[in-house]
């Protein structure tokens, strides 16, 4: 057995001892000096698990600290993210039921889109490539845009359609929303609409946020999405999920925004984290001031420490699953029947698989491409790299566009560089919070 490449121990600087941690099994570890030091013998090479106690033994072992070889870890997770990729038996479909939107952010990919509404033979379209898919028994559906409040009644027309195919056995929803059109109406039917989750993006406190998201006709944009959340905070079963979206000109915005949020809706079910505006997200050269991946990291570290609270985003654990760019039963269905692989793609013609309504016309080019075409499997600095578990390559849209495509994106997780300092923050914010 040997010292598995996925283990980052350290001495820790706010005290006299050590962490471990794993990225591939994520066990963490608070180790004290006797311990660390046997542990550092044998990554070493100067003793071996045999001379260890059979309790210290054992808990190296189970948890990964020592492998019989990397590579076969390596492949256990492909296989398993491999599984994943393939399962028949599961839909992630994203649904845009319109183009329109009645904000105007300056970084989004989507504003010189038309503002294009669904129609039912796209709907039937729909209904049909589900009933298609005949293996699929577990459906989840993502409502997306444009903004998917402003064609509500669509939302519930296919949800009651969707829910009624004999075949399906589970189904359940989230919706990603400006939330500036939430209402009484279409808060209390979201639980019947099986939406499980809603996502809301704000960009700051106010003033910073109306600046940077106008509405139609200078509309108070943040008054609005508030009176909206209020809504939904009756519903404490349906998760409420804040993206505050954040790049060098509102970076003071996401602590504040937290605080915020943190404070009117005290012990409800609502969670806030950092959407970092990336140029290879779609923005091109309307991102102005996006932060590095290293300066993200920076960014994060700084955040939480100033909130006193360990979030996840410190504490990087293994993902399984895939994004629906990698998965065979994964796809985003636009407004006029366009199929695509990644939400980014919606409205561009050259990153379209094909129509629903004529399926027979799929490009098997780009489906390649986002299957298997760059694959962090397939990569030699990918499967190097003890991040991996956790970045899994980094996102798939932006390594095709890469690879295909000629842009120059960075795709390496923004802990790189940052490994130490974000797990010690993360277990001492955690230890005074106990």
């Amino acid at each position: 057995m040997k010292w598995s490449k996925y283990n980052f121990m350290f001495k820790a600087k706010s005290g006299d001892f050590y962490l471990l941690y794993n990225t591939m099994s994520n066990v963490f570890l608070k180790l004290d000096n006797s311990i660390a030091s046997l542990l550092l013998k044998i990554r070493n090479g100067q003793l071996s698990e045999d001379d260890l106690d059979e309790e210290l033994r054992k808990e190296i072992l189970d948890n990964n600290i020592l492998v019989r070889d990397d590579n076969i870890e390596l492949a256990k997770f492909k296989l398993l993210k491999q599984y994943n990729r393939m399962n028949d038996d599961v839909l992630s479909l994203t649904i845009a039921p319109t183009m329109a939107c009645n904000l105007h952010c300056s970084y989004c990919f989507e504003q010189n889109h038309p503002s294009v509404f669904m129609k039912d033979d796209v709907e039937d379209a729909i209904i049909a490539f589900i009933k298609g898919l005949r293996d699929v028994k577990y459906i989840h559906i993502s409502w997306f845009g444009g903004e998917p409040l402003l064609y509500f009644d669509r939302i519930v027309s296919l949800t009651n359609r969707i829910k009624s195919i004999q075949t399906v056995k589970g189904y359940e929803a989230e919706i990603i929303t400006n939330g500036v059109n939430m209402s009484a109406d279409k808060a209390s039917a979201l639980e019947n609409l099986n939406i499980k989750t809603v996502h809301v993006t704000i960009d700051g406190l106010e003033s910073i946020h109306n600046e940077r998201r106008g509405g139609d006709n200078h509309v108070n944009t943040f008054k609005k999405i508030i009176s909206g959340l209020d809504l939904l905070s009756k519903y404490d079963n349906i998760s409420k999920t804040i993206r505050v979206n954040i790049d060098k000109t509102n970076s003071e915005q996401f602590v504040k925004v937290f605080n915020f949020i943190r404070n009117r809706y005290a012990g409800l079910n609502f969670n806030t984290y950092i959407g970092f505006i990336k140029e290879s997200y779609g923005s091109g050269n309307s991102c102005k001031g996006c932060f590095s991946n290293s300066e993200q990291g920076m960014y994060v570290l700084n955040a939480y420490k100033k909130l006193g609270m360990p979030a996840p985003s410190l504490l990087m654990t293994r993902y399984n699953y895939e994004c629906i760019a990698r998965q065979r039963n994964g796809f985003l269905i636009g407004p006029l029947g366009g199929i695509y692989k990644c939400w980014t793609d919606l409205g561009n013609p050259g990153m379209c698989l094909g129509n629903a309504k004529e399926l027979s016309n799929i490009s098997m080019d780009l489906l390649a491409e986002y299957m298997v075409g760059a694959d962090p499997f397939e990569n030699a600095k990918c499967k190097d790299c003890n991040l991996l578990p956790f970045c899994g390559g980094g996102c798939p849209h932006s390594r095709i566009m890469n690879l295909f495509h000629g842009t120059k994106n960075d795709n390496c997780h923004f802990a790189k560089g940052h490994m130490e300092e974000l797990l010690e923050t993360y277990y001492n914010l955690w230890q005074s919070n106990q």
